[in-house]
């Protein structure tokens, strides 16, 4: 923290001259990530009414969740929701808890509502209490350190384009969609341009089927990525190695993605070595809903450094510094596996 404090007043002052109608970065909280790696997922410690408990950090929904055992634990009663949310086993759930004392990092966020996921088997199996997503919280800046193992939350208010202050060789920048809670942004997946949401609750990257037939002409009968999972043709799923993932500029090389049919209300085809958060509609909300052709998992992004821009609707993004040092490079990285 003392270094990302120096980092943020050297920005601050050597901007001064140049920047004197914009204000420089400043920092708000600061949380730590902890790393499963037996799931290769990343949870955050949140404290609920005085009892710390271990969240999943998740991009990818639109909802902050809470396992029903968690919630008796803490004695929340439950109320009827307006969402209705489907895990990936096809539990359905339509109930909430109201916490009255909420704690992130350094700051108390006053109460928050959390759904309630309905499956125990999944509350028992996970190493987390409950799901973290910041699609509820993208009113402030965003910056994802993987590699130093931080959430940093920063204010809006500073000048356009100036929110990359760590050491890094280059840097992409991508406009960002966050209409539908969801981190929405182009990529091209070995020069093909896809829309993929960036999904941290998700362990691998996946393509849709359908858009794997009709944008890459994709067969099943292609041969499967070597040293990876092995083609589950009833489940529909094929892992297949890509050369390059791109993101403007900053590319991870050989990537496994897989292939599989995109469900976002889980059902008979869902696999939780793929995705293990939830996903979410509103019970008023009829509109058929685009999915994206790509989700974006932890096997991709531990290898990068993100910065959200709320305001500007831009994501910087660079390599992965500290323990991830040369995951990715301007034009290729190591495989992601």
């Amino acid at each position: 923290m003392r270094i990302l404090w120096a980092a943020l007043f050297i920005i601050g002052f050597g901007g001064a001259a140049n920047a004197a109608d914009c204000s420089a970065l400043h920092i708000k909280n600061s949380v730590k990530i902890e790393p499963v790696r037996q799931y290769g997922l990343a949870l955050i410690p949140i404290t609920l009414n005085g009892v710390e408990k271990k969240f999943l950090l998740d991009t990818g929904g639109g909802l902050n969740s809470i396992s029903r055992e968690t919630a008796q634990e803490l004695k929340l009663p439950e109320l009827t929701s307006r969402y209705r949310t489907v895990d990936l086993y096809g539990n359905a759930s339509q109930s909430y808890v109201r916490v009255q004392d909420v704690v992130l990092g350094s700051a108390n966020t006053g109460g928050a509502e959390f759904q309630v996921y309905s499956n125990p088997d999944l509350a028992a199996r996970l190493p987390f209490d409950g799901i973290f997503s910041t699609g509820r919280f993208l009113h402030d800046d965003i910056e994802l350190d993987f590699g130093s193992e931080r959430l940093n939350i920063f204010s809006t208010d500073h000048c356009d384009g100036r929110v990359v202050y760590w050491p890094h060789d280059a840097t992409a920048v991508v406009p960002v969609d966050m209409t539908r809670g969801h981190l929405e942004i182009p990529v091209m997946l070995d020069g093909h341009p896809m829309v993929a949401i960036l999904d941290t609750g998700a362990t691998r990257t996946v393509l849709n089927l359908d858009r794997a037939v009709r944008k890459l002409n994709f067969s099943p009968d292609a041969s499967s990525a070597p040293n990876s999972l092995k083609d589950d043709p009833e489940g529909k799923i094929y892992p297949r190695r890509f050369s390059s993932l791109s993101f403007e500029g900053v590319a991870i090389g050989n990537p496994v993605v897989m292939i599989r049919p995109m469900q976002f209300g889980g059902g008979r085809n869902s696999d939780n070595r793929t995705t293990l958060g939830s996903r979410a509609e509103h019970l008023d909300d009829q509109t058929n809903r685009l999915s994206p052709d790509m989700i974006i998992g932890m096997d991709v992004l531990r290898h990068l450094h993100m910065y959200i821009a709320v305001e500007e609707r831009k994501l910087y993004i660079t390599a992965a510094s500290g323990p991830q040092t040369g995951s990715a490079t301007p034009t290729t990285a190591a495989p992601a596996n």
